[in-house]
C-alpha cells in the first residue's frame, strides 16, 4: 500500500474521532501517567491491519513503544495478544478506537476471505473481490482480501476493459460492442466480457478477449459455457454466490469466483485493548 494514501486515511480517521481533543481523558488523566496496554483478539481468525494500527498509535504519539506480536496474515486465537503498547495513557486512549476499528474491519475481511479460500482450495479456483467497496477505503479492503489468500479484481475503472450489460442496449449488437473495444484497446488492457446467457457467449467466443465472466448463471450453464471457450480465455463466475452455494460453482472448474460480499457486507472481527493494572 502506498504510504501517502495510508497517511491520508489515518489522518482523516483521527481527525474524525478527535476533532478538538479527547476531552474526557484530558479531564481525568495526568499527562505524565504511563501504562502498558495489550491488544487481544477476542475470536479465532486471520489478522490484518497490524502495521496500520501501529501507525495510528505513532501518529498520536511518536514516543509510544509498540511491539507487534502477530503479523498480518497470521492465524490468531481467542485471547491471544497481537500487540503491546507502552507509553502515555492519554495517548493510548486517544488512538484506541481508531486502531481497533481498522483492525476489526480489515481482519474481518481477511478472515472471511481465508475461510472461503480454504473451503474451495481443492477445486483450485481463485476467490476474488470486486469494486463493491467503501469509498476511499478500497485500498485497505483489497489489501485485506490478499492477506486472506484471495485475489484482487480490477482496482478501478482505469485498470481493465470490462464490458457489462449496461454498456450495450440490445443483445443483437453485443458482438459489435466487443469488437469495438478490441479495436480501441490501444494500451492493450485486459478485456473482460460479462455474459448473462449462452447466446451471448456464442457471439463472442472466437474473439480475442482475456476473460469471460458468467454473471448470475447457474453452475450447470457455466459448465456448458466452459466447453465453448478456448483454454486461453480465463473464466470467472459472479452474482449471488455465497458460502452456501460456492462449492457448486467451484466444482464447475471456473478459474475465478468473484464476490462483492467479501468487502461490502463483512462482519467486524472483535479485538479489545486492555490496560495492565
Amino acid at each position: 500500500m502506498k504510504s501517502f494514501i495510508l497517511n491520508k486515511i489515518i489522518s482523516e480517521a483521527i481527525k474524525e474521532d478527535i476533532p478538538n481533543g479527547d476531552i474526557t481523558s484530558l479531564s481525568l488523566i495526568d499527562q505524565k501517567t504511563n501504562v502498558l496496554a495489550n491488544i487481544k483478539a477476542k475470536e479465532h481468525g486471520v489478522l490484518c491491519g497490524s502495521l496500520l494500527a501501529k501507525q495510528i498509535f505513532k501518529k498520536i504519539d511518536k514516543n509510544l513503544t509498540i511491539q507487534i506480536k502477530k503479523r498480518d496474515g497470521s492465524l490468531v486465537k481467542k485471547n491471544q495478544t497481537i500487540m503491546t503498547i507502552k507509553g502515555k495513557k492519554i495517548s493510548i486512549l486517544q488512538a484506541e478506537r481508531t486502531a481497533l476499528n481498522f483492525l476489526g474491519f480489515m481482519s474481518g475481511i481477511a478472515s472471511k476471505t481465508n475461510y472461503l479460500v480454504s473451503k474451495t482450495k481443492k477445486y483450485k479456483t481463485k476467490i476474488c473481490c470486486t469494486r463493491k467497496t467503501l469509498p476511499n477505503l478500497r485500498v485497505l479492503q483489497k489489501y485485506a482480501v490478499r492477506i486472506g489468500g484471495g485475489t484482487n479484481n480490477r482496482m478501478n475503472l482505469s485498470d481493465e476493459i470490462f464490458i457489462k450489460d449496461n454498456h450495450f442496449i440490445k443483445e443483437v449488437n453485443f458482438r459489435s460492442i466487443v469488437e469495438k473495444s478490441i479495436k480501441n484497446n490501444k494500451k492493450r488492457k485486459i478485456i473482460t466480457v460479462e455474459v448473462d446467457n449462452l447466446n451471448q457467449l456464442k457471439q463472442i467466443k472466437d474473439l480475442k478477449i482475456n476473460r469471460v465472466l458468467f454473471d448470475n448463471m447457474k453452475p450447470s450453464l457455466i459448465t456448458k459455457g466452459l466447453t465453448l471457450l478456448p483454454k486461453t480465455v480465463e473464466t470467472e463466475a459472479s452474482g449471488n454466490i455465497n458460502e452456501t452455494n460456492i462449492i457448486s460453482y467451484a466444482k464447475t472448474k471456473v478459474k475465478r469466483i468473484s464476490m462483492g460480499s467479501l468487502t461490502h457486507s463483512i462482519r467486524n472481527f472483535d479485538f479489545s485493548l486492555e490496560i495492565k493494572k
